[in-house]
């Protein structure tokens, strides 16, 4: 039985190795698809880093020299590699994944998630409100669904104080132009009263 349970554990990290590999390149592969980006910040909740993957990672580098260097194991050498490499492969996914990203099309917040890109033509409206970290903007949009009717969702995003001016400056090109065309007419009401 113990050697079934070698076996079987041995075998996933192989499984959640591969996993995570194909995670990491399909993360890369997005990137290096993005054209036009004048801005991104990282977004993650650990001083801009993904949270979970940053542990693990830290807590499986940290428990392998420890192993290694402390403890002389050479003998479970490769399932600590097989560990780190895997934590790495997370890290870089999360760590791509969590950036924010301002392109001439849009906002993309995930670049793995392709209902969490936004094109700047289908934002309606915006606010803003400042925070402690920067100012967070929260943007509308339509969106339409199957049903030939628009769908009306929220992006929030927080922008730090260091891209807050440069951030400012992309939405007055890209939005103020399109909101100040859908002002309302001046209407003259005398002649309607006539």
């Amino acid at each position: 039985m113990n050697e079934f349970l070698v076996y079987f554990f041995s075998g996933l990290l192989v499984v959640f190795s591969l996993a995570s590999t194909l995670m990491a390149g399909y993360s890369l592969s997005n990137k290096f698809r993005l054209r036009g980006v004048r801005l991104h910040w990282r977004a993650g909740k650990l001083m801009g880093y993904p949270l979970f993957a940053t542990v693990f990672l830290v807590l499986i580098g940290l428990l392998s020299m420890v192993s290694i260097f402390i403890h002389q194991d050479t003998l479970h050498y490769p399932i600590f590699l097989g560990y780190f490499w895997m934590g790495s492969m997370w890290f870089i996914s999360s760590y791509l994944s969590s950036k924010h990203y301002i392109t001439d099309h849009g906002i993309v917040k995930n670049i793995n998630d392709p209902a969490q890109t936004i094109p700047w033509y289908h934002i309606v409206d915006y606010v803003e409100h400042p925070t402690s970290k920067g100012m967070q903007y929260m943007f509308s949009y339509a969106q339409p669904n199957t049903q030939e009717q628009e769908h009306f969702n929220q992006l929030r995003i927080e922008v730090p104080h260091s891209h807050t001016q440069a951030f400012n400056k992309i939405i007055s090109i890209k939005l103020h132009l399109k909101l100040d065309e859908t002002e309302l007419p001046k209407i003259n009401w005398k002649n309607l009263q006539s």
